[in-house]
């Protein structure tokens, strides 16, 4: 008889032990619907947002490569270029109030040299967004090339130390551009 009362025992601490466990998962699951309904899609504006988030390094060797980083939203997920081979532009147009390189299909990222304010032009990947909300974020990497503009290959040593700030404009499919941001100087050495 006390072999049958122990078996009891036993299975009643198995069976609260798996009523408890059953009631836990029961409520871990109530609780991640409800929080999941309660996650709000993201509310980005349809023209995209940049914010400068670094730079590789802050003194390059002429005709070094620097690396760029900034982080973009934007509301209708549209981010990248249309490829056409008829578009052109004046890299150097700014200046003279020329801003055709910023409608060009083929290119979408920006760098505005702060030195001449000529540009370089890039395309980022075509960006889509995944799952129920349109809305992106992310970060761009733009590797580029430092050069000086006060001495011209072949660098001497009497030639001096050259410092440029890019400002960065990102354009989405739609044609919307960013605001822009600027990146910290970077020191060309020409040594």
């Amino acid at each position: 008889m006390l072999i049958f009362e122990r078996k009891n025992a036993i299975n009643r601490a198995i069976f609260s032990f798996f009523e408890t466990m059953r009631k836990v998962f029961f409520l871990a699951l109530i609780s991640s619907f409800v929080l999941s309904s309660c996650i709000k899609s993201p509310t980005y504006s349809n023209i995209p947002a940049i914010k400068f988030v670094s730079v590789s390094s802050d003194i390059v060797k002429a005709f070094g490569r620097d690396t760029i980083i900034f982080s973009f939203t934007d509301g209708d997920g549209d981010i990248g270029t249309y490829a056409s081979s008829t578009d052109s532009g004046n890299l150097c147009g700014l200046k003279q109030g020329d801003s055709s390189s910023l409608h060009n299909t083929n290119f979408n990222v920006f760098l505005i040299d702060s030195r001449d304010t000529c540009m370089n032009v890039l395309a980022s990947a075509d960006v889509e967004p995944s799952g129920k909300y349109k809305g992106i974020s992310g970060e761009v990497v733009v590797i580029t090339g430092i050069y000086s503009k006060k001495c011209f290959a072949p660098p001497s040593s009497n030639c001096p130390f050259d410092t440029v700030v890019f400002s960065i404009i990102l354009k989405d499919k739609a044609g919307h551009l960013s605001n822009i941001v600027q990146t910290t100087p970077i020191v060309c050495d020409p040594h």
